[in-house]
């Protein structure tokens, strides 16, 4: 079922059947909005890149960035600021009644996009391919079509991995104390 966003009381979210033509955006078509707002303020920070966008029912709006050296608390409150700002200026919801949160991926969050794994290479990994099984060992080599992992089988021996982006559901970077 896709959800509209309609003014009405309270300004909630409400299911296509009780619209009654007040129509105004899809929840997709807000995410679009809010993509093209944030891919301006992003062109002033040239490392950063957007990994995710979420948009609650509650009007409830969550930008994960990252970056290519890692992102800092200063670069995403700008960020934050500057979309706000843009986003009550561009009356993105209906009396300007939203929250923002920008930050940045958490530690154990999956690597989603190309562009985080260069900034792993020589951490431990656990990648979890399509067929579910787990290969977990130091990531190497980032290449636009795989990754290569060095796999320890004992204490002395080791094989190198070779795997396709196409293979992988999703990788996680290892946190070692």
């Amino acid at each position: 079922m896709q959800w509209y966003l309609v003014q009405m009381e309270g300004d909630k979210w409400l299911s296509p059947s009780f619209l009654a033509g007040s129509i105004m955006k899809t929840v997709e078509e807000i995410k679009q909005v809010i993509e093209q707002l944030l891919e301006q303020e992003l062109r002033l920070h040239p490392d950063c890149f957007l990994v995710d966008l979420s948009v609650s029912p509650d009007q409830d709006v969550r930008v994960f960035i990252d970056s290519d050296r890692g992102v800092s608390i200063d670069q995403l409150a700008q960020i934050n600021r500057a979309l706000g700002r843009a986003m009550h200026e561009n009356h993105i919801f209906p009396d300007d009644d939203f929250s923002l949160e920008v930050s940045s991926p958490g530690v154990d969050s999956p690597l989603k996009l190309y562009r985080q794994y260069p900034k792993n290479i020589g951490r431990s990994v656990v990648v979890t391919l399509k067929d579910h099984q787990l290969r977990e060992g130091v990531l190497q080599e980032v290449h636009p079509d795989f990754i290569v992992l060095d796999v320890k089988k004992s204490k002395k021996e080791h094989q190198i991995l070779k795997i396709p982006f196409t293979d992988i559901q999703f990788t996680r970077v290892q946190i070692r104390f």
